[in-house]
């Protein structure tokens, strides 16, 4: 069955992160742009990984998978050992991906990818917790102190976050670090809806 869905309104980075995955990771892909997820991962499980790979990125970053399918996407990439060509084509649309989730204001992400389900399917990649908190934090004037907000007043839990209960750990930990609280009072506040400080201080300090 054809994908009659209307086509995934990307931010530059993003796109042009996907486009240079194509030139990147494979000299053939013949089918594989048209490919459905079922189809795509069977022959990345025959030996087609790298050629898989972009189009496994494409279905995840457009939120045209299940919240569990783009969870293994990211798991089965962070397992594999790439060159740093490869590596680094891989990792610029997952960083393009967590930017413009963060640039999105509360409400404009298509269900159920909200920010706390994104960093969910993002740390299953592997990479130090760093990659997905620094740019947080320097997102905190704008939607990504919202964001913040919902994330410490209703916690990390889903299918995203199975089996990643250290990871959420962490990222409340470094929520509770002087930085993020005094980047959240001093510049995010503005942000935020009235009493809504308050109650994430609350569970903050």
């Amino acid at each position: 069955m054809s994908d009659t869905s209307p086509p995934p309104v990307r931010s530059i980075r993003l796109d042009r992160a996907l486009v240079a995955s194509w030139r990147v990771l494979a000299d053939d892909y013949g089918l594989f742009p048209e490919l459905a997820f079922d189809a795509v991962i069977a022959r990345a499980d025959r030996g087609e990984l790298a050629a898989a790979t972009p189009r496994l990125l494409e279905l995840t970053v457009d939120h045209r998978l299940t919240v569990e399918d783009a969870a293994s996407v990211t798991e089965r990439l962070g397992r594999h050992r790439w060159s740093s060509k490869r590596l680094a084509a891989i990792e610029e649309v997952l960083d393009a991906w967590w930017l413009e989730t963060l640039m999105r204001s509360p409400g404009e992400h298509p269900s159920p990818f909200t920010p706390e389900v994104v960093l969910g399917v993002l740390v299953g990649y592997r990479a130090p917790m760093v990659r997905w908190l620094e740019p947080w934090l320097a997102e905190l004037d704008g939607p990504g102190a919202a964001h913040l907000a919902t994330v410490v007043v209703h916690g990390l839990d889903g299918p995203a976050w199975a089996g990643k209960r250290d990871q959420a750990q962490q990222v409340l930990a470094w929520a509770r670090t002087e930085t993020v609280i005094n980047g959240l009072t001093l510049i995010g506040a503005t942000h935020l809806e009235d009493g809504v400080l308050g109650d994430v201080l609350d569970r903050l300090i």
